[in-house]
């Protein structure tokens, strides 16, 4: 597998990362983020799967991939360029509030709309542009995005009587504690259940296994205190890897890159990997 690619964080004032990947023969394992994952293609085709669906994006087309949302990505021999922008969830939602009073929802994975793909790489652009510039870019195109294809939703009302839900409840323990290491075992025989069961059950409602699922959340979490500046050992302890070497390891698979070239980027030093 073969891959270049420049990632830099887009500085204190903006909400976010913005990755530019040049891929060539190169895949992503099954990961998700924290953020929502929002991308525009320049030229060639990617393949991809959300929660084990495939779907094909090519040039003209923008990817969204909501928080939490596991899928893999790349292409295979032909290159592949794209632009992603990871939105912080809270500044995704205060525009979403901004056009509508209730809940909504975009459509997806795949928009084919050239014009806004064309607004979202001139968002992305590698250039050195003014962090203001840059968040007026891209607070414009999320507007644009949204006003032109997200959707009004009808609330639910469950009759369904509450009941003990031991997969949110582990969701739940782990995205509050990613230090933790929750005994599967234990968990499985208070719910009267078999553990075999439980990672089955997991894993369909949030597309990885428990220990998948946290060992992602790690690295999601790692790479918050990295941007905000913390070292990487400490970053590692805090979010319960083994050793900087360990999260090092993950956190690549994950993003294609190591935790140095994102410290790197967040000094505005942009890398080719």
């Amino acid at each position: 597998m073969a891959v270049s690619q420049h990632i830099w964080h887009c500085g204190a004032g903006l909400p976010g990362d913005v990755l530019i990947a040049d891929l060539r023969a190169y895949r992503y394992a099954p990961h998700f983020h924290d953020a929502w994952s929002i991308g525009a293609i320049e030229h060639g085709r990617c393949t991809f799967t959300v929660h084990g669906e495939s779907y094909v994006a090519g040039e003209g087309d923008l990817v969204v991939i909501a928080p939490g949302q596991v899928h893999t990505g790349g292409t295979s021999a032909e290159p592949l360029a794209y632009r992603m922008a990871y939105i912080d969830a809270g500044w995704f939602g205060d525009h979403m509030q901004t056009l509508f009073a209730d809940e909504a929802h975009l459509p997806g994975p795949v928009i084919t709309s050239p014009g806004l793909c064309a607004q979202w790489l001139a968002a992305l652009t590698p250039d050195a542009i003014a962090d203001t510039e840059r968040r007026e870019r891209l607070s414009a195109a999320l507007f644009a995005l949204l006003s032109s294809h997200a959707r009004g939703q009808a609330q639910s009302h469950s009759t369904t009587p509450a009941a003990t839900d031991v997969c949110a409840m582990l969701r739940e323990r782990m995205a509050a504690d990613p230090a933790c290491a929750p005994d599967l075992e234990a968990l499985a025989r208070a719910q009267d259940r078999h553990r075999t069961t439980l990672v089955k059950q997991f894993a369909r409602r949030y597309g990885l296994p428990p220990q998948a699922w946290l060992r992602n959340w790690r690295v999601a979490r790692a790479r918050t205190l990295l941007r905000n500046g913390l070292p990487l050992a400490q970053a590692a302890q805090a979010v319960g890897f083994a050793d900087q070497a360990h999260l090092t390891r993950v956190f690549k698979q994950v993003y294609g890159s190591t935790p140095g070239v994102l410290r790197r980027a967040g000094e505005g030093d942009v890398r080719t990997l």
